[in-house]
């Protein structure tokens, strides 16, 4: 596991412009938030954007989300925090206002394998409104669901019905996500208790991208 001078040392690829990937998946950085602070200053300050950042399964807390979120939605394109279950909704509140700022350029964010429930599906879906770039954002995971229970129960699934489609006037309904198209692995559909009209309105985005692009 490289911890926090590993990360510390990524430092010395600030010129490296080329780097389009970055796994990190399964090192321990369950005690490494000052190093995942480090990783987001220098995600910020390189020359560089990267397309992916894989830190899957790699024991990250509240802390260390709360550290590492602004650098990694704001200069990755494809996130994987999946197998992070030390992630409560307190990591994933300042996740989510990450989201919500005007220089997210994150595209897909994969948060499979983690306990989000209720309280985590609402402040992620609040992450969504007025985003513009994420398209797919999965709270279950490749295979989850089969021998586990997701535990999203449909009351969590409701929070992003408003955000998909607000139908309170014509300008909320303009207004409401009209990118993101996946809010779960294919693979785990058989096994979410969601209402047909989320789904609906998935599917309308993912016909229709052209109307994301306002």
């Amino acid at each position: 596991s490289i911890g926090n001078e590993g990360l510390s040392a990524l430092a010395a690829l600030a010129n490296c412009t080329s780097l389009e990937e970055l796994d990190l998946s399964r090192n321990d950085f369950s005690m490494a938030s000052a190093g995942l602070g480090s990783l987001s200053d220098w995600l910020q300050a390189a020359l560089l954007n990267l397309n992916e950042l894989s830190l899957r399964s790699c024991g990250i807390d509240d802390e260390g989300l709360q550290a590492l979120a602004n650098g990694a939605t704001n200069h990755c394109k494809d996130l994987d925090l999946s197998e992070n279950d030390s992630i409560t909704v307190l990591g994933l509140r300042r996740l989510s206002t990450s989201l919500q700022s005007e220089s997210c350029r994150l595209e897909k964010l994969d948060l499979g394998w983690m306990d989000i429930g209720d309280d985590g599906a609402e402040v992620l879906a609040r992450g969504l409104i007025g985003n513009k770039v994420l398209i797919r954002m999965h709270l279950c995971g490749e295979g989850e669901g089969e021998d586990d229970d997701i535990a999203i129960t449909p009351a969590g699934w409701s929070a992003f019905s408003p955000v998909l489609c607000d139908a309170s006037s014509v300008n909320n309904t303009y207004l409401s996500n009209h990118t993101i198209q996946e809010l779960w692995h294919c693979d785990a559909f058989d096994f979410i208790d969601i209402d047909e009209d989320i789904v609906q309105y998935l599917r309308l985005n993912k016909a229709h991208p052209q109307y994301a692009a306002r």
